[in-house]
């Protein structure tokens, strides 16, 4: 994408790093919901081996990624578990109180 700065010069928009343990994390997630690599894509509309892909490392793409991010706001410790790699994380908590 591109985007255009100042003096009319356009720029790459650099998108942040995906997490390179997003399949560990995300195999976190199925054990704490206590779904199937099966149960997720039927959740998600996706084939199950597209979610093996993602359980290997490989990065879902715009709203496939939502809707895990959805799905882990619904589990205690799931947000900060995909965002930060940890369900305890007190740091940056979305929506958290300070």
């Amino acid at each position: 994408m591109a985007v255009e700065g100042r003096g009319g010069s356009t720029r790459k928009q650099r998108r942040p790093p995906f997490p390179e343990d997003f399949g560990e994390r995300l195999e976190r997630l199925l054990k704490m919901t206590e779904l199937s690599p099966q149960e997720l894509a039927e959740l998600l509309g996706v084939t199950e081996p597209t979610v093996r892909r993602w359980l290997r490392g490989g990065a879902p793409k715009g709203f496939n990624y939502l809707a895990i991010m959805r799905l882990a706001r619904g589990v205690p410790g799931g947000l900060n578990l995909m965002l930060y790699g940890d369900p305890e994380s007190e740091g940056d908590r979305l929506g958290g109180d300070r």
